[in-house]
């Protein structure tokens, strides 16, 4: 027998082994098509989904979508699965949302969504809460990667700064700047001229008027600043 062609296969065979018994150590992901590996669309490291209920009308519960996708075994039926709260990461109490008894994601899909509703209360008047989820493990259900696996939303009664109220895109590298912050909208705050002697006259006048003040509910998402001349 030629030892060359016992001691290659074997080494081949050795190198495999190892790199899986690797992966599971570190906790890395192995696939498996007897398994459906669930993944949230947002890296929980990076984003967050920031609900706002200044943005809702009174009363208002909204309902929340939460992007999730599929991947391992090929999805030849309805999938149905479930999610629950990571207790660890989770600040927002529980009677201030609901979560569904039972998701799916459709035979042939590889993507669907976690709709969860969510109610106001006093707290988030002056606070910002986190709620966590992640997938429940059973059966032939798992969670997919690592920083994939929890949907974080954070909740508030508050205006919060936009990401792009923070974006330095202008300015040197020594002194990074905000365009809207240095040349637009100035620096952000809430209620920010509420102390000032015009905006207390204009409230005292209002409510000797007795005219109510309603507050304001955006229609728009956003707001996009062009720079093209012919815009």
């Amino acid at each position: 027998m030629n030892i060359k062609n016992f001691i290659i296969p074997a080494i081949a065979c050795f190198c495999c082994s190892s790199f899986f018994i690797s992966c599971e150590e570190k906790g890395l992901m192995v696939n498996d098509n007897d398994v459906s590996y669930i993944i949230f669309a947002k890296d929980m490291t990076k984003d967050t989904t920031t609900v706002s209920f200044k943005v809702y009308n009174e009363g208002e519960v909204p309902e929340i979508p939460l992007e999730v996708s599929v991947y391992g075994k090929v999805q030849d039926k309805d999938l149905k699965f479930s999610v629950s709260v990571d207790e660890d990461r989770t600040t927002l109490p529980a009677n201030l949302y609901e979560l569904p008894t039972e998701c799916l994601i459709e035979k042939g899909q590889l993507t669907g969504s976690v709709c969860i509703k969510l109610k106001n209360s006093e707290i988030l008047s002056t606070n910002t809460l986190i709620l966590a989820l992640k997938i429940d493990e059973k059966e032939e259900v798992r969670e997919g990667a690592r920083q994939y696996s929890r949907a974080i939303v954070t909740v508030t009664d508050r205006l919060f700064k936009p990401s792009w109220w923070s974006v330095a895109d202008t300015g040197g590298a020594d002194t990074p700047l905000n365009s809207v912050e240095e040349y637009y909208l100035g620096i952000y705050l809430e209620d920010k001229y509420k102390d000032t002697d015009s905006t207390k006259a204009s409230k005292f006048m209002f409510e000797k008027a007795k005219v109510e003040c309603i507050r304001l509910k955006p229609r728009a998402e956003k707001i996009e600043i062009s720079f093209k001349t012919q815009d």
